[in-house]
């Protein structure tokens, strides 16, 4: 008979001995790598709460504040969250001033899933561009950190992201510089470059709204769906009436199936804006997914009310009508979609299922063939 005894012994011995470890190091200074010891120790041991309060210490040393309430949640558990953020909040209130919230230009949204979830971009809300005297104008023009963020909005990330290194070569590191190039890496799609830039801005102090939001976007495509809801779940107390944060909040939430907390996210969400077509998106699909089909299609008329030609929206929509046996409806949808679009796989496939249940077999298989760029 197998014994699980000696097994588990070895893995409370090397957890301690990582731990260990991990004391000497931070006694040394090297908090980083001692950070990373006392991960491997929480991986063997993940319940001892001893590790996690450690875990919780280094992270606070470091900056990283999403990660340090991770860890302060697995040891004293959802209701000490408040405790320890009651306590950071009066030791340090400038990492919690929601006045330093740079107001964003408009939603954006990014296709996830298939049927889509659109995510409020948060790599494109709070872009940092006055870094002080960090590049000293020439002629009048203006310092290579500005140029860097007007490249990001003009949708040019890669470049972006080769002036700010430019400018940490010419001047050095500032928090807000490793955010922006955060930010640049982000929209390459380059999350977990991302995530390390966010990290080392947050270990020079910047744990603001718009490092949260973002760190959270970059971890949501990483699939890293519990520390993207550490992060989401701290902007939204800096900021509790943000609708792309309670949004992107409530995305996490119906990705791991969480729907009670994802359908209060999107409900508090339409009651800060009714404006937002990607929270009625987002809101249908998690009722879609419950099977209040008729609700769902509700509310993907509404997002299309407010952004007509959203392709994300138009093809939920189409979806939602199939699972209802409205074929001919979201057929229509679907090439009302290809007239504009001819090239969407996606609309090729789902208009190939509508017309193989509507046994029109031949035009089916032409929508498949057509989707996997046959003809």
């Amino acid at each position: 008979m197998w014994n699980p005894l000696p097994m588990v012994s070895k893995m409370t011995i090397a957890a301690g001995l990582w731990q260990a470890g991990a004391r000497i190091l931070e006694a040394l200074g090297a908090e980083e790598q001692a950070l990373r010891w006392i991960d491997r120790a929480v991986r063997l041991e993940p319940r001892r709460p001893a590790l996690h309060l450690a875990a919780t210490r280094l992270c606070l040393k470091r900056g990283r504040l999403d990660r340090a309430v991770l860890h302060w949640k697995k040891a004293a558990g959802e209701q000490g969250k408040t405790s320890l953020l009651y306590w950071l909040n009066r030791t340090n209130r400038q990492a919690f001033h929601a006045s330093r919230l740079i107001q964003k230009n408009g939603i954006y949204g990014v296709e996830i899933t298939s049927p889509p979830v659109e995510h409020n971009a948060g790599s494109k809300r709070g872009l940092k561009g006055k870094l002080g005297d960090l590049v000293q104008p020439c002629n009048g023009s203006p310092p290579l950190d500005e140029i860097g963020v007007q490249l990001l909005e003009m949708g040019r990330p890669e470049q972006a992201l080769a002036l700010f290194k430019q400018v940490q070569i010419c001047r050095g590191s500032t928090p807000e510089l490793f955010f922006n190039m955060g930010l640049a890496a982000s929209k390459m799609g380059r999350h977990k470059e991302a995530l390390e830039y966010y990290e080392r801005a947050q270990a020079g102090g910047l744990n603001t709204v718009e490092v949260m939001n973002n760190k959270g976007f970059s971890l949501y495509h990483l699939e890293r769906f519990e520390e993207a809801i550490t992060c989401y779940e701290l902007a939204r107390e800096m900021c509790p009436g943000d609708v792309s944060i309670l949004t992107n909040l409530g995305s996490c939430y119906q990705q791991i199936r969480m729907y009670t907390r994802a359908i209060s996210c999107y409900e508090n969400a339409l009651r800060c804006s009714t404006t937002d077509a990607t929270t009625y998106n987002n809101y249908a699909l998690c009722l879609d997914e419950l099977g209040r089909h008729e609700e769902a299609l509700q509310l993907y008329e509404q997002a299309l009310t407010l952004e007509t030609g959203n392709r994300t929206c138009l093809l939920n929509k189409a979806a939602c009508l199939q699972k209802l046996k409205r074929h001919q409806e979201a057929a229509l949808l679907c090439q009302e979609l290809l007239s504009r679009q001819p090239d969407c796989v996606e609309a090729w496939g789902l208009l190939g299922n509508l017309f193989n249940e509507m046994g029109r077999i031949t035009e089916a298989v032409k929508c498949y063939r057509r989707g996997l760029g046959l003809i």
